[in-house]
């Protein structure tokens, strides 16, 4: 069960005996909310190089309609700021992202959009894992930027880095399971990727609302998810569906 942890002890204790990946996620979510975190960016790369474009997502606290055009737009592809983290050693705020490289159009315009989106502002850092299984961290404190100190941002970074290596750990033997959904289970979950309900699938696909509920139950658990979004994120992320725009 997921608890809210208080030093940087506990949650390194915490999370090195949570029993699942859902525990570790509550549990990291917990702790940054305590120190006053609302939204958080998880990009995990599998290992095959440098650190990869959504190559599994998972976020918590950003606004529904800015998930669902993430996704469905594939902004994971334009967005220049897992990227930047990894070629950086010291973290930075979103904000800052234009002023540390030269931005293509399409980069730029996704800063444009994330601005007006209005999230307010947030730290980039990246994480590093065994075999190259490196991973972005978003972390955003909304439209009140707080002045940290430089001890507290890279307490911050090491409880990310804390709980990405006890993810690499957790899915070592498991990483295969998301690449074994059936073409039923992908073509369900390449619509939910796109906001349709149970019911509107089961009508596309010419099955029973019963069927989907039981697909959706076994994608859930295949991808490591407890939801729709997450894993309408998680399927784009990793290639398991195709954005609306590809």
């Amino acid at each position: 069960m997921a608890e809210r942890l208080g030093s940087i002890d506990e949650f390194a204790r915490g999370c090195a005996t949570v029993p699942t990946l859902a525990d570790l996620w509550r549990t990291t979510c917990n702790y940054f909310s305590d120190r006053g975190v609302t939204m958080i960016s998880y990009h995990a790369d599998q290992g095959r190089g440098p650190l990869l474009h959504g190559e599994q997502v998972t976020a918590e606290g950003f606004p529904e309609d800015w998930v669902c055009h993430y996704i469905g737009a594939q902004l994971v592809d334009v967005d220049p700021i897992p990227d930047l983290a990894a070629q950086m050693a010291a973290p930075f705020f979103w904000s800052e992202a234009s002023n540390l490289k030269r931005l293509g159009e399409a980069e730029r315009a996704f800063l444009q959009q994330l601005e007006e989106a209005d999230l307010g502002d947030g730290l980039a850092f990246a994480v590093t894992g065994p075999a190259m299984r490196n991973a972005y961290v978003g972390l955003g404190f909304g439209h009140v930027r707080p002045d940290l100190a430089q001890e507290q941002v890279f307490k911050l970074r090491c409880a990310a880095q804390i709980a990405h290596l006890r993810y690499c750990e957790m899915t070592a033997q498991d990483r295969a399971r998301e690449k074994d959904l059936t073409p039923r289970e992908r073509e369900v979950l390449h619509w939910m990727a796109r906001g349709k309900s149970n019911a509107v699938i089961a009508e596309i696909l010419g099955i029973s609302h019963h069927t989907v509920d039981t697909l959706a139950r076994r994608i859930f658990e295949k991808l490591g998810v407890n939801d729709r979004i997450t894993a309408s994120i998680r399927g784009v992320g990793s290639g398991l569906v195709r954005g609306e725009h590809a």
